[in-house]
């Protein structure tokens, strides 16, 4: 949440009053602020970087504000410069987006960046990223104005989108989804599961069977919606005999080889008939995959009675996945999160995963394990199983997850 509740607005406001004995007073320069209009509730420390409670709020006049505002802009330039240092590229030869960011320092009007200058500072982060969110705003690394310039020179986030001609997020529904097909169906002649993408402007798989739960899946929906020919329903031993076609032809099938390109029906047929990916592979003569994906509710459940039956309570989520068999990325698919399955069985785990981290925390706790000699890990994945952060966590305050193991790889080696 970055904005203050209401409820923490009311604790500062009455606190204030009774440090200045019955005024309303500027924390930085003691002005008197006689209206809500002419204050601004504040992060104490900056809000990438602190939470919006009581203790991290102040009240702050307007000019006090703005100067604020001004300093956390050049907190981001400085910032960047040396992550641009420890890269080893030399700051003062740089034609990139934070030279323009130095150079609009110039173009302010009391202490406070004009709409030329911000629109000139939102035209090329667009031009360099291709698109702009409300997150891109609070990561440090982006080096952008606070939000405020935002709502002062637009309204509100959407209308600078318009502006800027960015694409509104299309909102789902049964409406929207037939309209987004019948589109695609008209420019391509047909749509398969694969196509289901953003790139696409179409819905995701799981987002169609949502909204259109009567049919099975998108084989009857195009066969009824868009009269189109599909295959007919695969049998057993259909699915048998373009199974031993495939394995004759590649060797080896695999969970991502099942759809209609490959002339093969998909997991959720092989499942139906077969139970497994596994006793699939089995009856065609393939080579068994390690039994990682296509697990039922029921096979979880009897996991849980037979290996955690006298032992719910862990110190951490790995020594539970220690013991128990079947993947976290499983369990996700079924419950959603991995809470959810705690819930259901009354699993208790001691050191949970931490859910916010400070670019302070992240930065060293990887330069720890950078001076513990340990190597870069070669996948996101790995990192909160070796008690890193994850890689969403890692990525509000950094470009790419590599980066931060990165630039203090190189630190340590210099200082060594």
């Amino acid at each position: 949440m970055r904005d203050f509740s209401d409820s923490i607005k009311y604790y500062v406001v009455r606190n204030n009053l009774e440090k200045n004995n019955g005024r309303i007073c500027c924390e930085v320069c003691g002005r008197e602020i006689k209206s809500i209009n002419e204050g601004h509730f504040d992060h104490i420390e900056a809000y990438v970087k602190g939470k919006s409670t009581k203790d991290n709020c102040q009240i702050l006049c307007s000019s006090c504000n703005l100067k604020k505002n001004d300093k956390e802009l050049n907190d981001f330039l400085l910032d960047e410069q040396a992550r641009k240092f420890l890269e080893g590229v030399n700051v003062n030869d740089q034609n990139s987006i934070e030279d323009a960011n130095v150079n609009i320092q110039d173009k302010t009007i009391n202490g406070e960046i004009t709409k030329e200058s911000f629109d000139l500072l939102i035209s090329k982060f667009i031009e360099s990223k291709g698109n702009i969110t409300k997150i891109d705003f609070s990561r440090v690394y982006n080096n952008l104005p606070s939000f405020y310039y935002v709502t002062k020179y637009y309204g509100d986030f959407k209308t600078l989108k318009k502006a800027f001609n960015i694409k509104e997020k299309i909102i789902w529904n049964r409406e929207t989804i037939k309209e987004a097909l019948e589109k695609y169906i008209n420019k391509y002649g047909n749509v398969f599961e694969k196509d289901l993408k953003v790139k696409n402007n179409l819905p995701s798989y799981p987002c169609l069977i949502k909204y259109y739960p009567e049919f099975s899946g998108l084989n009857e929906l195009k066969l009824n919606m868009f009269n189109l020919k599909v295959r007919t329903q695969w049998s057993r031993e259909d699915a048998i005999q373009a199974g031993k076609t495939f394995v004759n032809k590649n060797g080896k099938i695999r969970l991502k080889d099942l759809n209609s390109s490959n002339n093969m029906p998909n997991a959720k047929v092989i499942y139906r008939y077969f139970g497994s990916l596994e006793n699939f592979q089995k009856a065609i003569g393939s080579k068994v995959s390690h039994r990682n994906e296509l697990i039922t509710m029921k096979e979880i459940e009897k996991a849980v009675n037979e290996t955690l039956n006298s032992k719910k309570t862990f110190e951490t989520t790995k020594d539970l996945f220690k013991v128990f068999p079947i993947s976290q990325s499983v369990i996700y698919r079924n419950f959603g999160s991995i809470e959810s399955f705690y819930k259901k069985y009354n699993i208790c785990i001691l050191k949970k995963k931490k859910s916010k981290f400070s670019k302070q925390e992240i930065d060293d706790i990887i330069l720890k394990y950078i001076k513990d000699g340990k190597k870069i890990p070669s996948a996101a994945k790995e990192l909160v199983s070796l008690g890193m952060p994850s890689r969403d966590a890692i990525m509000r305050y950094y470009r790419d997850w590599h980066e931060p193991f990165v630039i203090y790889s190189k630190l340590y080696e210099k200082m060594n």
